[in-house]
């Protein structure tokens, strides 16, 4: 079985919040491949909502991932791209306003 480890940044503005998580349990959800994250020796389960949020990452924090399975290499790069991609609406707050708002 394939085990990769690796250390990331986040570097989303708004840090790890309940968006960001879904995101990134969704991207692993799409591979065959188990993700912890490494947290003062203790593995956090990363398809775990609450234990992603508990650990209240923000912007700077270094995180130390583990990834198991046959997309071990994939899930990596797709994790990757969720800590380090801006939001979609992050760089217009206009597309976040209710319809009968807009203009």
């Amino acid at each position: 079985m394939k085990e990769v480890t690796w250390e990331s940044t986040v570097t989303n503005p708004n840090g790890v919040h309940c968006r960001v998580a879904e995101r990134l349990i969704k991207v692993i959800d799409e591979h065959v491949a188990t993700v912890q994250i490494i947290d003062r020796g203790q593995p956090i389960d990363c398809t775990s909502i609450l234990e992603l949020l508990s650990l209240a990452l923000v912007q700077g924090s270094r995180v130390r991932f583990t990834a198991q399975g046959p997309d071990a290499e994939q899930v990596v790069v797709a994790v990757e791209q969720v800590l380090s991609e801006p939001e979609p609406y992050q760089n217009s707050p206009a597309q976040m306003q209710p319809e009968a708002l807009k203009e």
